[in-house]
């Protein structure tokens, strides 16, 4: 008759040896880490040491040890975020850094995630948690990066070259030199726009800083001659370029016909979010009274039209009022993001 302990005992030694597979090809090493009266004992599982390259007696290693295995340009964020979380009432720890492995040098990319246990005071208890091996994403993310910047840098040649060949052709052919201007300085809001999307950082926001690259050529060393209020979103890389056709075109008629002619007009724009809806008001005041142009629309309605419902997929409103223009823009906040 078979014992009913020893089944279960080898039913466990089965299923931890299948966790420690699993962790081995997903080069996931546990760890636990006493954190009672502010000290740092450590119990690291046969599957960290591999991931760390550590031998087998390092199971119950120092914390200086470990903060000394830490690239050195990474060391203070890193032992600075750990402590901070430690004393803080956080029971989530997460953390990506280098470390310089003992066994061969390597520099390998962890990730470490864990949950902190916490006593009733919120003293600092326990962290059990793992570390991963991520220095294959972590090279691909680079990789990548190098690839994005090298493109971003011939994009701009790209610029400067097509730039130089409408101002070589406007100079043999005088006529067109009103049409070149007009190209050229579409060119010039694209490449901000572009510049914008490659440089900005990541995170939720971009769209006031977008419009303040944009329109910053309009303001004319005066703060408040283009003003920009509102709720901040996301912005990609489509809506971005979008964006500067529809805005360039609108900066350059207030400049024209608009508020902007005038030393005393002004342009305001606003956002503001509705319902995962985004309303950008342009409102012009202190110019000459405007009405609504016409016959065919010209070339630049078009543009600003296409862009608007082609590449953002967004409404256009416009109120030509006495006292001055004001367009109205509202696209998803889906859309803005692409």
């Amino acid at each position: 008759m078979n014992d009913p302990g020893e089944s279960a005992e080898s039913k466990l030694r089965a299923r931890e040896a299948e966790l420690a597979r699993i962790q081995r090809i997903g080069q996931i090493g546990g760890l636990e880490v006493d954190l009672r009266h502010g000290e740092f004992k450590n119990v690291r599982s046969p599957e960290y040491l591999a991931v760390h390259g550590l031998p087998p007696d390092a199971i119950h290693e120092s914390h200086e040890a470990w903060v000394a295995r830490i690239h050195p340009s990474d060391r203070e964020r890193v032992v600075s975020h750990f402590l901070a979380t430690v004393k803080s009432p956080a029971t989530e720890y997460e953390v990506e850094y280098r470390i310089v492995r003992p066994s061969d040098g390597q520099t390998r990319w962890i990730l470490a995630k864990a949950e902190i246990t916490r006593d009733e005071h919120g003293g600092a208890v326990r962290l059990v948690g793992a570390h991963i091996d991520i220095t294959a994403r972590r090279r691909a993310e680079e990789q990548r990066e190098l690839i994005a910047r090298e493109l971003s840098h011939r994009i701009a040649n790209i610029f400067t070259v097509v730039n130089s060949l409408v101002r070589m052709a406007a100079r043999f052919e005088p006529a067109s030199k009103g049409f070149a201007e007009k190209l050229q300085s579409r060119f010039q809001a694209l490449h901000r726009a572009h510049a914008f999307v490659v440089n900005k950082e990541i995170g939720d926001g971009g769209l006031t800083l977008l419009l303040a690259r944009l329109l910053d050529p309009y303001r004319e060393g005066y703060a408040d001659r283009v003003t920009i209020r509102g709720e901040d979103a996301a912005v990609g890389s489509s809506a971005a370029t979008a964006l500067a056709l529809i805005f360039h075109e609108l900066a350059t008629n207030a400049v024209k016909y608009g508020a902007l002619t005038s030393e005393s007009g002004s342009v305001s724009v606003s956002t503001e979010v509705r319902q995962e809806q985004l309303f950008i008001t342009w409102h012009e005041i202190g110019g000459p009274s405007v009405a609504k142009p016409s016959g065919q629309p010209g070339f630049g309605s078009v543009l600003v039209e296409r862009a608007a419902h082609s590449q953002l997929g967004a409404k256009m409103q416009y109120l030509w009022l006495p006292t001055g223009l004001v367009a109205v823009i509202e696209v998803g906040l889906a859309d803005l993001r692409r």
